[in-house]
């Protein structure tokens, strides 16, 4: 399961309220949330968002005082349902959009909050700059393109330091399997290694051929198709329209080859990760320079 780092930026907005803002405020947010159950602020005891990614862990939990759990499920984009989220005891209530395209999904016994019925309620009380933590969800709601000085993105991550850790922590690992394959002894030709990215572009290294004929790229390419993010890339420099024709993907400037983004879920030691990762680089550098015949 992956994360939506929007729907995880709004849950724990939502938490944050309660732990930290003036009962006016909660009153409007949390009056609205437990509408559906007759019930209001007074009857929450505690508030809990998703702590790890198991898919039968709601976003939002509202416990009562009477031990009641209310499990929320947080939806801002169009990401449908996964299996858990269909059944009608995982959830209580459905926080989504009123153009949401999966509604039909949800089970008919579960309640269902819009967004935009919150946002009426606070504007009503003349309080939007009062909740400006959810203002990414109305960016991201409505605005085509972003207006905001910071990207939704940029302030969702605010409120999920986790999330920034654990890009830190993937980018460095991206960056060492680079690394540590182009030093080892699998490649069969010698590659001289550039200096390492790791900016919106993408987390990894460039190399050329020794003969300098030949400018590839290995990792990970966030602005290219989803199929070709992590790749090794074939500078198209010099290239003819007939040769470029005959690859897969390309961007006008490179020629993608997958890798397979599996390996790096499949292995609990750094040795065979390693391993699997230069193997399969490998394989993809036999695609771009095939063996002549």
């Amino acid at each position: 399961m992956s994360m939506n780092i929007y729907e995880n930026a709004a849950t724990e907005a939502i938490r944050s309220f309660f732990d930290n803002e003036p009962r006016w405020k909660n009153e409007i947010l949390f009056n609205f949330l437990l509408e559906p159950f007759n019930l209001n602020l007074d009857d929450i005891e505690e508030i809990k968002t998703q702590d790890n990614l198991k898919g039968t862990i709601p976003d939002l939990t509202i416990k009562t005082k009477n031990k009641r759990k209310l499990k929320f499920e947080v939806k801002i984009n169009n990401v449908g349902l996964t299996p858990s989220e269909k059944g009608k005891k995982n959830r209580d209530v459905f926080l989504i959009r009123k153009n949401y395209i999966h509604i039909k999904d949800i089970h008919p016994t579960q309640k269902i909050l819009y967004w935009e019925d919150l946002f009426e309620r606070i504007d009503k009380k003349g309080a939007m700059t009062e909740f400006a933590r959810l203002a990414l969800v109305r960016e991201y709601m409505n605005e085509p393109e972003n207006t905001l000085l910071l990207s939704p993105m940029e302030v969702a991550m605010l409120y999920s330091p986790d999330v920034i850790s654990s890009v830190y922590s993937m980018s460095d690992k991206v960056l060492s399997l680079c690394e540590k394959f182009l030093d080892s002894n699998s490649i069969k030709q010698k590659y001289v290694k550039c200096d390492p990215q790791q900016d919106e572009y993408g987390v990894g290294y460039y190399f050329d051929t020794k003969d300098g004929k030949h400018g590839l790229y290995i990792g990970l390419s966030p602005k290219v198709p989803e199929n070709y993010y992590f790749s090794i890339a074939l500078w198209l420099d010099g290239k003819n329209e007939d040769e470029i024709k005959k690859y897969e993907y390309t961007d006008k400037e490179y020629a993608y080859f997958p890798l397979d983004k599996t390996i790096l879920a499949k292995h609990t030691s750094e040795e065979d990760l390693q391993e699997a990762f230069n193997k399969n680089a490998e394989e993809a550098l036999k695609k771009i320079f095939p063996a002549k015949k």
